[in-house]
């Protein structure tokens, strides 16, 4: 670890205070999750847990119908974890072309819930590691969805070749949803058996000859709305920029997040597959790419209600949903 690193975390440790039942309840978390540290490092880790645990206790009073917990991220700090697990957004350059690719949906009837994953559409979650991929993830994701929905065959696309070939973006260092649909579809895709998942970034060993056709172009609801972003799911999972950095998402164990998770940063990428009711609140279904053992299975719910973070909703879900629509379909209405 770099020692200036170390330094500054240790200003984090000494404001922890070590108890019987702290040191107990560490060390069942480090077996856990088979977690070993060197001297130094332990000391600082040991820290910063503490504090995360006070954040937490903190959390489960403030907020209902939600659950936190000392999950496997509960060495790190919230710049750590943005750091290695969230490095996915629009590319600035892009924002003004993109704005033209805005679709406002027809609204109608809206179903009282949808459920991709109900209708075969969405493969299991992944784990992207300590590799800022999440980027890769929710794009593929969003076109695994598309090949299925045009060809009715599920198949899960390799996230280690776009990090290792697309260009446009910066592999285990982030990139951006809307970049990853142009390599896709200029490239195609291999599947995850033919090119599996390492996450380090490494050599470009694309096999043109065992792609999967991706005529696709990214299109963006309208954003700052639930019901456009529900119209939306009718259609095809939709792919989102949330705030991956804000303590109530680092810490999710269950429930429905709802408020206190800012839109100030929004840098991580995950995929929607749908939304419904659960229990007293209407939440959006969430695919995250940080494991099973995250979450409720790998899921988050995200409120519906576009009150939270003018008009961006809890954690930015609203900011800026994307869609991918067949080349030929650019700039459609869906």
């Amino acid at each position: 670890m770099n020692k200036l690193i170390i330094l500054a975390l240790l200003l984090v440790a000494s404001s922890a205070y070590k108890t019987d039942a702290l040191s107990s309840l560490w060390e069942t978390w480090k077996t856990h999750h088979k977690k070993g540290y060197s001297a130094l490092e332990e000391r600082v880790r040991f820290g910063i847990f503490v504090e995360n645990y006070q954040k937490i206790n903190r959390l489960n009073t403030e907020h209902s119908g939600v659950k936190y917990a000392l999950n496997k991220f509960a060495d790190l700090t919230s710049y750590e974890f943005g750091l290695h697990y969230a490095s996915g957004g629009l590319s600035e350059k892009n924002q003004e072309v993109l704005r033209k690719k805005t679709v406002t949906s027809s609204l109608g009837n809206l179903p009282v819930n949808v459920d991709w994953r109900n209708k075969g559409a969405v493969t299991p979650v992944g784990n992207q590691f300590q590799c800022g991929s999440c980027w890769a993830f929710s794009t593929l994701g969003l076109l695994e969805a598309f090949y299925f929905i045009k060809n009715g065959q599920l198949i899960a696309f390799s996230e280690q070749q776009s990090i290792d070939c697309d260009t446009q973006n910066y592999g285990c260092n982030g990139g951006y949803p809307n970049l990853a649909v142009d390599y896709a579809s200029k490239a195609g895709l291999e599947s995850n058996v033919d090119y599996p998942y390492t996450g380090v970034d490494a050599n470009c060993l694309y096999d043109q000859s065992k792609t999967y056709n991706m005529s696709a172009t990214a299109q963006y609801v309208k954003p700052n709305s639930t019901d456009q972003m529900k119209a939306a799911l009718v259609n095809s999972p939709v792919a989102i920029v949330i705030d991956g950095t804000s303590e109530p998402f680092q810490f999710y164990k269950s429930g429905v997040i709802r408020k206190n998770c800012t839109a100030t940063s929004p840098d991580h990428t995950a995929l929607a597959v749908g939304y419904d009711k659960f229990g007293l609140y209407e939440a959006f279904i969430v695919k995250n790419s940080w494991g099973t053992d995250w979450g409720m299975d790998g899921y988050v719910l995200f409120s519906t209600s576009d009150k939270e973070n003018g008009g961006l909703g809890a954690c930015g879900v609203l900011y800026q949903p994307m869609i991918v629509v067949p080349k030929e379909n650019s700039f459609l209405a869906i």
